[in-house]
């Protein structure tokens, strides 16, 4: 097994969670070092039969395990929920998103997990939370898109409603609850103590989401579609070009918004005082978004990016995977790791993002084909031995192969 390096190598974590946010979280640490048992059921994770198949190998399985060791334990059984505990005992995170009070309804509620192991943290992740008339309700990222108002205020304005093609509500609660938990373990060196911590889908993404729940409380403002425009920075907007690709600009500053006009070729509108703050801009964003676009589209993407760029616009490419994947800015930085995997052979996923420059993180292999593949040398870890093993593997209560 390659051996782990990185910022959080003294870190071991049990992750029992599935699609999508718990298992986010498990990869996000293994990245960086930690040690990730990854624990699933017998039938395997449900993650490794969604979305696109190459040769039986589910692709999302093999981002979202990586780094990780497979357990397969059947934790509606007394017997598996008893190895479980006993992993527990010297883990120092356990990640669960099951349903409120599954955990419980299994014996493995805080105070079970915990008796032998009092530093440990336990993060419950839930579409809804653990109180409230919603506790109960079946929880995904898409209804929490929904329900936070995050798609509502997304899309054209005469569309519909749009949700993402990928999963953000649980991606952003991923990224959430690493901080969570890291800051837990922060807290324990100084306590001795773990602690029980709750997480929800919904208000995850509500963290991100700016000032929609201020401007509404203050001035009774409901956050409308505006497709890729903003009333906040004219102009702001995605453009087509001569070759059938597209530029984004943003004009977030006054002076951004000066350069982009005379890059254009509109001194007048970049001395123009009826036009010199944002505010200002906003009360004329159609007439603006006409002259850039009628700009943009007498050029290639290449043509107008060079102009923009020289003139020290804040502009850039709309890319497809393909052309992004390709992009010398992505392969100069390595934003995209490349790994010999046994099932799939040249295998790329998305690279690490934050870069330690003295104990970076690696990801050392992608999610292993084998339901439980490393059962086996877990539980002997753990004390366990072989033909104890065996006996459960052959009552159903873990695979082991």
């Amino acid at each position: 097994m390659t051996p782990r390096s990185g910022p959080l190598s003294n870190l071991r974590v049990l992750d029992l969670g599935t699609i999508f946010a718990g298992p986010m979280i498990g990869a996000h640490l293994g990245d960086l070092g930690a040690e990730v048992i990854k624990i699933e059921p017998p039938r395997g994770d449900d993650v490794r039969r969604l979305g696109a198949q190459k040769g039986g190998v589910g692709l999302w399985w093999k981002v979202v395990a990586r780094n990780k060791q497979l357990v397969a334990i059947d934790l509606t059984k007394a017997e598996g929920a008893q190895i479980l505990a006993r992993l527990a005992r010297d883990a120092d995170i356990v990640v669960e998103n099951y349903r409120p009070g599954k955990m419980e309804a299994w014996g493995l509620d805080y105070a079970k997990l915990s008796a032998d192991n009092p530093g440990l943290i336990l993060l419950h992740i839930s579409g809804y939370g653990r109180s409230g008339p919603y506790r109960d309700y079946p929880g995904f990222g898409t209804l929490a898109e929904a329900f936070s108002g995050f798609a509502y205020a997304t899309g054209e304005p005469d569309g519909p409603p749009t949700l993402p093609p990928f999963p953000v509500a649980d991606s952003v609660t991923a990224l959430v609850g690493c901080y969570t938990v890291l800051a837990a373990v922060h807290e324990r060196a100084s306590s001795g103590r773990g602690q029980e911590i709750e997480l929800n889908l919904y208000e995850s993404l509500l963290s991100l989401m700016g000032n929609m729940v201020v401007n509404y409380d203050q001035t009774g403002e409901i956050m409308q579609r505006r497709g890729n425009r903003s009333k906040n920075s004219v102009p702001r907007n995605a453009y087509p070009t001569a070759d059938a690709r597209w530029v984004v600009v943003s004009s977030t500053t006054d002076a951004t918004a000066r350069r982009l006009f005379r890059a254009i070729g509109r001194d007048d509108l970049a001395d123009d005082p009826t036009l010199a703050t944002n505010v200002l801009r906003a009360k004329r964003a159609q007439e603006i978004d006409d002259i850039v676009a009628a700009w943009m589209v007498r050029h290639t993407q290449d043509e107008a990016l060079g102009i923009l760029h020289e003139c020290e616009v804040a502009a850039g490419p709309v890319n497809d995977v393909r052309q992004f994947v390709d992009d010398p800015q992505v392969l100069a930085r390595g934003s995209i790791a490349t790994l010999d995997d046994p099932d799939l052979g040249r295998l790329r996923i998305p690279g690490i993002a934050p870069r330690f420059y003295r104990t970076p993180g690696k990801i050392r292999w992608a999610g292993r084909k084998a339901i439980g593949a490393d059962t086996r040398s877990v539980l002997r870890d753990c004390g366990y031995a072989e033909a104890e093993i065996d006996s459960l593997a052959q009552r159903g209560i873990i695979a082991a192969p």
